[in-house]
């Protein structure tokens, strides 16, 4: 088993797939001489209140030949197979990425991806190799559900959003704090640990966090370059509503230094540490109520989302 961890991924990668039964199609297809494109892992996310239903999609490449598979040979879509025609499809909101360009002999990659579709019947869903001319359907393998009912909402700064048989989500923002120093403001302490019950290798329908900054642009302030050069202490006593320094408050989102959460391997644990970074912007220190910093957890799909307010 192979492993490798980066700033924007924590992800698990392993060195063989496993062929699963098919009960409405194949599971797998050659796509070159010696290499294997197969339905790995596919999630159900029914959406009850917006009336979509959500597919969270792995699929694996397995290289056993003697060269190397370059991943741009490999064409596919997100099709339906209706009437036995394929047909693209038309989607609230789709997703879709390679983990790795090259496969080496012997090694394998994965795609992951999702795809948000209108709660409808008599239409199976797949993905389309179009140099083969072959449809690997997600009911090729078993489809697991996530019950968005199951999902939760706290005001606590531990808690679990979701679990069951496969999966546990939790949010950990005991820690979560900001900093600001020569000119920029961040944002860290915030964990979300995505654990895998099973033994066997799952999608995950990641969450989103989004921070956004109620303040200003330090290049919209007259003395923008002195405030730049303070520190954090020196910065929350200035009084932004008075004198020369009247500025309209605006909503500013900051950069994610966060992770994308695509699958977990077998029985795996994964803490991923999200922060935030927002260059030559500051909060309101003089608002008279300090909640003008704040976190959302996002996922359309769970139909969750929860705002959380960062101290300051």
């Amino acid at each position: 088993m192979k492993k490798f961890f980066s700033l924007l991924m924590t992800l698990v990668l392993g060195l063989s797939l496993s062929a699963c039964s098919s009960t409405t199609g194949s599971s797998s297809v050659e796509i070159a001489d010696g290499v294997t494109f197969s339905m790995v892992d596919v999630l159900e996310v029914d959406n009850d209140n917006v009336n979509t239903v959500f597919f969270y999609f792995l699929a694996g490449i397995d290289n056993n030949s003697d060269q190397d598979f370059h991943m741009s040979n490999l064409d596919y879509q997100l099709t339906t197979d209706s009437k036995k025609e394929y047909q693209p499809i038309n989607p609230i909101d789709q997703y879709r990425t390679i983990i790795t360009n090259d496969v080496k002999p012997g090694m394998s990659t994965y795609i992951y991806g999702y795809i948000g579709v209108p709660r409808t019947e008599n239409k199976t869903l797949g993905l389309y190799v179009k140099s083969k001319d072959a449809f690997v359907p997600f009911d090729s393998i078993k489809i697991r559900k996530i019950d968005d009912a199951k999902v939760t909402n706290s005001d606590e700064k531990k808690f679990t959003i979701y679990e069951d048989e496969y999966f546990e989500f939790d949010v950990d923002a005991t820690n979560l704090a900001y900093h600001y120093e020569n000119g920029v403001s961040t944002v860290d302490g915030l964990v979300i640990n995505y654990t895998n019950k099973t033994d066997q290798r799952l999608v995950v329908p990641f969450l989103s966090p989004i921070c956004t900054i109620d303040g200003f642009k330090l290049s919209d302030l007259p003395n923008g370059d002195e405030l730049k050069s303070m520190s954090q202490e020196q910065i929350s006593q200035v009084d932004f509503g008075s004198g020369d320094l009247q500025a309209k408050t605006e909503s500013l989102k900051a950069e994610s230094l966060g992770y994308q959460m695509f699958y977990l391997a077998p029985n795996a644990s994964v803490p991923a540490n999200i922060s935030f970074r927002a260059e030559g912007i500051i909060p309101d220190f003089s608002a008279k109520q300090k909640n003008g910093i704040t976190i959302s957890i996002n996922s359309p799909s769970l139909g969750y989302r929860q705002i959380m307010k960062v101290p300051y």
